[in-house]
């Protein structure tokens, strides 16, 4: 078991790694993006800093990933003879993920925020759940005109929710939601000042 997890951290983690901001960046503008408009290497900065086109192409090569390492993990995990029905699985694919995108061996431990990864890692096992959160979340947005409380909202939303329903996985939910509220820490030092974007 424990070389399984070994094995499938390090697959999920390696996948999750591949940044799409940062490539498509450096291909179209021969600049690291973390050094342009926010500095995140995420979709949100994408947008602004490659345009729509490009952003949206992000956004996908982002879920992309996270579909991808989801088959093989599926196929290593059938190898070993478990199951992704295990707590064991869904945490530890969690976590690896979320971490690879946010904190990834290519570009010095240095990536996203983790929001659309951590959007679509939960519709592989929430869907429903997700929906909710997306929906309010957008709506938040809407409201506050700013993607930061939209998002962060959605966020905490799905861990609230996943507490409540005392899910098998939220051990990786907690540290997932920690690290992805860790990225948005200026964020939040912007909204409670007054200071964050508006769209």
């Amino acid at each position: 078991m424990t070389f399984y997890i070994i094995l499938l951290f390090l697959c999920t983690y390696l996948i999750c790694s591949i940044n799409p901001a940062i490539i498509i960046c450096k291909q179209k503008t021969g600049e690291d993006i973390r050094k342009l408009g926010s500095g995140n290497a995420g979709t949100a900065n994408a947008m602004r800093v490659l345009g729509r086109v490009l952003g949206t192409v992000v956004i996908i090569l982002d879920i992309a990933k996270v579909l991808g390492s989801y088959f093989v993990a599926i196929k290593l995990t059938k190898a070993f003879g478990y199951t992704v029905e295990m707590t064991t699985f869904k945490n530890t694919f969690i976590l690896s993920a979320i971490i690879g995108h946010c904190y990834p061996l290519y570009y010095g431990f240095k990536g996203g925020k983790g929001v659309v990864v951590g959007m679509t890692l939960m519709a592989l096992i929430e869907p429903k759940i997700v929906m909710i959160c997306i929906i309010s979340g957008l709506i938040v947005m809407a409201l506050t005109r700013t993607v930061a409380i939209g998002t962060i909202s959605g966020t905490l939303l799905f861990f609230v929710i996943s507490l409540f329903n005392g899910c098998d996985y939220i051990v990786g939910v907690t540290i997932a939601v920690i690290i992805v509220m860790f990225k948005h820490r200026w964020n939040i030092q912007r909204i409670l000042t007054g200071q964050e974007h508006k769209f």
